[in-house]
């Protein structure tokens, strides 16, 4: 596991008061190592194939219990996870996804020219801290 992922993980854990349990780090350990979004039955079966059990259930849980804390993002369009790019950054997150291969490519709303304030503001809203968007766009290669 990367060094910094870990490092976040475990402050993220004391900051929090939430345990950080052997399941929830193998867990985020695998997601770490995917290239990428799977789900979690596909999370599942990786593990099994390395020698873990774990129930849908737990690991349904345990990529919840990392979404809450920015580390790991659910991408509701596909219905899988992928790690955080930069989990360190405390912004609003935009995951370009690609329809086509499913390749991900994460930036911020700055980068991306986004007004995240402005735009919901004209319509009396605000947008939620601390979380993600999902863009959905065809990628380089795919074209």
């Amino acid at each position: 596991m990367n060094h910094d992922l870990k490092s976040l993980a475990v402050a993220t854990c004391l900051e929090k008061k939430a345990s950080l349990t052997p399941q929830r780090l193998l867990i985020l350990e695998t997601m770490e190592r995917q290239k990428r979004p799977v789900s979690a039955y596909e999370v599942r079966d990786i593990l099994v194939e390395a020698g873990n059990s774990f129930n849908i259930a737990t690991i349904y849980r345990v990529l919840g219990f990392w979404c809450s804390h920015m580390l790991v993002h659910r991408l509701a369009a596909l219905n899988k996870y992928v790690c955080c790019a930069a989990p360190e950054e405390k912004h609003t997150h935009i995951i370009n996804c690609c329809q086509k291969c499913q390749s991900t490519y994460e930036s911020c709303n700055k980068q991306m020219g986004i007004d995240l304030d402005r735009g919901p503001e004209s319509l009396g809203l605000i947008y939620a801290a601390n979380t993600h968007l999902e863009i959905p766009v065809i990628c380089i290669s795919c074209r």
